[in-house]
């Protein structure tokens, strides 16, 4: 973890967004409207979140492993909805989390590494 001042206010709302997400994959689903891929935003604006939540807390040179991690934790979300009898396993599902893996690893190498450091200094909060 990257030195903060205040890591556990950190990393707390990061992991309540591990949960969230989690939790939000098993309980019974939810009907998203308004168009045919609203689904598929919120799957990839979760991991796009998750991914850049968890950049802002490590070293670049641990993106990559949280990016890996972030597509096996919604893979294996994936596969336990296939055995839940009320909900199912959707390859789109995989890709879309994916893909906000990657839209949030991109961002995490070129503008927002380390932004929890970034934010405590504004702040006056790191040396």
């Amino acid at each position: 973890m990257l030195p903060l001042r205040y890591p556990i206010a950190w990393a707390l709302p990061g992991w309540g967004l591990v949960v969230f997400v989690a939790v939000g994959s098993v309980i019974p689903g939810a009907v998203i409207t308004g168009f045919s891929s609203a689904d598929k935003i919120v799957h990839m604006l979760s991991y796009f979140l998750l991914m850049i939540w968890f950049s802002g807390l490590y070293s670049r040179q641990r993106h990559v492993v949280i990016a890996l991690i972030l597509v096996t934790f919604g893979g294996l979300l994936e596969f336990l909805q296939a055995v839940l009898p009320y909900r199912f396993f959707d390859p789109l599902d995989l890709l879309a989390n994916t893909v906000g893996v990657a839209l949030g690893l991109l961002l995490s190498f070129t503008l927002l590494a380390g932004w929890c450091q970034r934010i405590e200094r504004a702040l006056g909060y790191y040396n």
